[in-house]
């Protein structure tokens, strides 16, 4: 690869990795901003709902703490005393107001008590000093039978004891109603009632107040100017998604909103698109102390002006990305004209050296560096033309006296070889008569038969030295390798300690009969060898794949040292005493001169034969 190559995409890949590590930490950095922002408006949410939940229930406890004062229960039970031996029908005819009778006003005048509604009275003017109007549009008490004894309002009815709320109040509980539109008033309103208890907690009336709605929402206006600042937009709404307040607005004739299907929890967070990314956090009215909370949700809206910083920002960045891209190519580019040119005639020149071509012309450059070098070479090239000659010429001598010597050797050793086979022979005509002449004797037949393996083993190691030094052509024809196997088998001396055996099919090939018979015969004995005195087993595996025949001779013996694994098929390599070293190099010769190949390994040892079914006489 050219070096212009080389550093135009290393200097790529650098500013893509920057890039894309820049990229995930700017989204990283993006998320956490949304999540940060999303959570603190989420809490800011909850802190909203809960303060108004909490001052929502402050101003139900100072409604409820007018039940408590004495003078009111005190008159409440007066009033209960005198109502008490009056039926329902009769006090029903009594308090209806449309009836003129004398007595039946009468009565009724009585029954309202004027001290409990200057009490009331002054109640609502400490509202009216705070909040500068009127707040208050009905304060009334009831007895326990429901009828108003005392009113600090305007109030037509004097019987309630069938309404929902008096009831409630009946069975001691606290009743305050959702926020409502009064046409009467004609503004937003909520009920209040609360049940007056003795000392006994024993109910003997009711208190009832309706106050303007906006009262309630004191301290969330606050809260709300504060979040206004930071350019977020709250909502309140009702459990239906009805808008209570929104931008200083309560009760505004909007729609809901439309991701108001997606608040399902208490608290949530979530963003949508319309078009323009808006974070919103929400959180409902879960209620505070007594107060069990009207189920509204306060929602915030915040667009994502500070996520789009980030995002412009890597935009940004991925432009000056590009542009380094584009810069790093133009840089390489020169780089190449300046640089690399010259590079490259010196890596031509270099291939040229080492091809042995001697007489490249070195160029100059217009780079000091580049010259320096190239002199630098120029050296070199004188030192190595010297040294190249040098080695030729050694390399020649010792060829030469290689070949001298292996070839005064191999004639040496083919006729050592030649001229021992007569005498071994002869020798060996001569034990055999010994054997038939001479009586039973286990002494003398322990010597003939010590005699015997001498021989054999002489005319072993002689075969060995005529098989690798002469190399005689093939007499090839086909025949069966199991019959070459069995006649290999059956020219050995095997313990009966050792078992072999011979699976596969019988394959037929073209070979050299008795070459492949020798080189069975070298392999069975090294198994034999290895195997020495100890039980052992010899596996011969036969098997065809593809147009080649597979023969395995497997020994479960001593295995193959491994400080000769790499040499075992060189000459004169070998790890027995009594061994040539020639054997394994001789079958390998043979096998080769047939046109396959033979390899082995250790634990267990295996030597794996591959021989073409047909091939080429050699």
């Amino acid at each position: 690869m050219k070096i212009s190559y080389l550093l135009i995409i290393s200097i790529t890949v650098l500013f893509l990795v920057y890039a894309t590590h820049s990229y995930f930490t700017y989204e990283f950095t993006i998320n956490e901003a949304k999540t940060t922002t999303l959570l603190r408006s989420e809490a800011q949410a909850n802190n909203i709902i809960q303060d108004l939940d909490k001052y929502i229930n402050s101003r139900t406890m100072e409604f409820q703490d007018l039940t408590k004062i004495e003078q009111i229960q005190l008159y409440v039970q007066e009033s209960n005393k005198q109502f008490a031996d009056v039926n329902s029908k009769d006090l029903a005819d009594i308090l209806d107001v449309t009836n003129d009778s004398n007595s039946k006003i009468y009565f009724l005048k009585n029954t309202m008590k004027k001290e409990i509604s200057d009490e009331l009275n002054n109640f609502i003017s400490s509202y009216e000093n705070v909040y500068n109007y009127n707040i208050v549009k009905e304060l009334f008490v009831t007895n326990q039978y429901g009828v108003t004894i005392a009113s600090a309002t305007d109030k037509l009815d004097h019987l309630h004891s069938d309404e929902e709320w008096w009831q409630i109040t009946q069975n001691k509980q606290k009743y305050v109603s959702q926020i409502y539109y009064d046409e009467n008033y004609n503004d937003y309103i909520i009920s209040m009632a609360f049940p007056i208890l003795d000392e006994s907690s024993n109910y003997i009336g009711t208190l009832r107040i309706t106050i303007i709605s906006n009262v309630l929402f004191h301290d969330f206006l606050n809260d709300v100017d504060v979040l206004q600042e930071s350019k977020k937009n709250v909502i309140l709404v009702d459990e239906n998604g009805k808008i209570i307040y929104e931008k200083g607005e309560f009760f505004p004739q909007k729609p809901p909103k439309e991701y108001v299907s997606k608040i399902t929890s208490n608290n949530g967070v979530f963003e949508i698109d319309v078009p323009d990314t808006i974070l919103i956090s929400y959180a409902s009215s879960i209620g505070y102390r007594d107060f069990s909370g009207f189920g509204w949700i306060v929602i915030i809206e915040q667009e994502s002006s500070v996520i789009e910083e980030f995002e412009t920002l890597e935009r940004n960045f991925l432009i000056s990305t590009m542009i380094g891209v584009i810069s790093a190519i133009i840089l390489g580019i020169i780089l190449s004209r300046l640089v690399t040119n010259p590079l490259g005639k010196l890596s031509k020149m270099t291939a040229m050296l080492g091809k042995g071509d001697f007489d490249a012309k070195i160029q100059k450059s217009s780079i000091t560096e580049i010259n320096t070098i190239m002199n630098s070479f120029r050296e070199m090239e004188i030192a190595l033309k010297k040294i190249v000659e040098m080695e030729k010429n050694l390399a020649e001598a010792n060829t030469r006296i290689k070949n001298e010597r292996l070839t005064a050797i191999g004639e040496l050793a083919a006729s050592m070889a030649h001229d021992m086979k007569n005498p071994l022979g002869t020798i060996r005509t001569g034990i055999d008569i010994l054997k038939r002449n001479i009586e039973n004797k286990p002494e003398i037949d322990d010597v003939i038969h010590r005699m015997d393996r001498a021989v054999s083993r002489m005319s072993h190691q002689v075969e060995d030295v005529l098989n690798y030094v002469k190399k005689t052509p093939l007499a090839v024809k086909p025949i069966q390798i199991k019959s070459i196997i069995k006649s290999a088998i059956d020219s050995l001396n095997i313990l009966k300690t050792i078992q072999i055996t011979v699976e596969g099919d019988d394959i037929t090939i073209n070979c050299d009969e008795k070459k492949m018979e020798i080189v069975f015969i070298n392999l069975l004995l090294n198994s034999i060898q290895s195997i020495d005195q100890n039980q052992g087993t010899i596996s011969i595996r036969i098997k065809q794949i593809d147009k080649n025949a597979i023969i395995e001779i497997e020994d479960n013996g001593l295995g193959i040292p491994e400080e000769v694994i790499h040499d075992i098929f060189k000459p004169l390599v070998t790890t027995k005493q009594k061994g040539t070293g020639l054997g394994l190099a001789s079958c390998k010769n043979i096998i080769e001169q047939h046109g396959g190949s033979i390899s082995f390994q250790n634990n267990p040892t295996v030597f794996t034969i591959i021989i073409p079914i047909k091939q080429d006489t050699q």
